[in-house]
């Protein structure tokens, strides 16, 4: 397992002049040459995708050929044949590759989505999206990925052409998104079929949760920035998420606080200020009664068993 010093590479998007961020596509590190069948050349991504990383922005992994594993976050998801991968900003992961890979990386901004798709329902609303309730595979059909090989083809097209259509880019992405929402459901599995549709409140509760919970470890807090007294949030959040609303936020820093253990040489105390939990003890007392192990023995068992 890959370990820098002292924090897990973190790659944004570049900035460009206009107020909308650009969407960038590439190709796999390890694709065959140019990609197959496509009219235009895509360049490689430049990222190391095969060490521990995260993103400031959203990506969809399409592959279209080739196997190996996807470890998101601690699960590891193997690849064999054609699906969608779907990450989210600050999720560690990286791939391991077994064949050559033949598909799209798609990475873009939340900001850059509902820009070109105001109607469309929130990112955060998305079954592959959503913090508590994410699906991020999706295994395609031949007849489905022909769908999204020709979706894929027509943005390519547009996106490097020398007079670049934002606005068409822009909509298929969300023509992509509505149709991976569409086939979701065949993703699910059977235990979780009978999961009630969640209310915007909850939705809006996990993305802010997701952009906070380093500095807003209260449930005050968010129930506060949602307009509700905190005991209705939390229990909206109970009867939805199946857990207390500060146990959720707690789920969130405690993740974190295992990404950092595992994937960076930063001390227990650094951590624990990196999550403004400025107390080491309590940090500690907190990370074992959820654990079972210190933080410093959680990163030697996960270390050890990757060896």
């Amino acid at each position: 397992m890959a370990v820098v010093s002292d924090a897990i590479p973190v790659h944004s998007l570049p900035k460009t002049p206009s107020k909308v961020p650009a969407l960038n596509i590439f190709r796999f590190k390890n694709s065959n040459g140019v990609q197959r069948e496509s009219p235009v050349s895509l360049p490689i991504t430049p990222l190391p995708t095969d060490a521990p990383h995260r993103h400031t922005y959203y990506e969809i992994l399409f592959i279209e050929e080739g196997t190996g594993f996807h470890e998101i976050d601690f699960h590891s998801y193997n690849i064999q044949g054609a699906g969608l991968h779907f990450l989210t900003p600050g999720q560690v992961h990286l791939l391991t590759f077994s064949t050559s890979f033949q598909g799209y990386i798609v990475a873009f901004s939340e900001d850059f989505y509902t820009f070109y798709n105001p109607v469309n329902p929130a990112l955060s609303q998305l079954p592959f999206f959503q913090p508590a309730r994410r699906q991020p595979i999706i295994t395609l059909s031949e007849t489905e990925k022909r769908y999204f090989h020709n979706i894929m083809e027509n943005m390519v097209s547009d996106h490097l052409a020398s007079e670049t259509d934002q606005t068409m880019i822009g909509k298929y992405l969300g023509l992509m998104l509505q149709k991976c929402a569409s086939l979701a459901p065949k993703n699910i599995q059977p235990a979780e079929s009978a999961v009630q549709t969640v209310p915007e409140l909850v939705g809006r509760f996990q993305e802010l949760v997701e952009k906070n919970f380093r500095q807003m470890h209260e449930v005050q807090q968010y129930a506060q920035e949602l307009s509700v007294s905190p005991d209705y949030l939390s229990k909206i959040i109970k009867k939805y998420l199946g857990t207390p609303s500060q146990e959720y936020i707690l789920d969130k820093l405690l993740l974190e606080a295992k990404r950092l253990l595992v994937f960076t040489n930063l001390s227990s105390k650094e951590i624990g200020y990196h999550i403004h939990m400025d107390d080491p003890s309590y940090f500690s007392r907190i990370f074992k009664k959820k654990t079972g192990l210190t933080p410093n023995e959680y990163r030697d068992h996960v270390r050890k068993s990757t060896i």
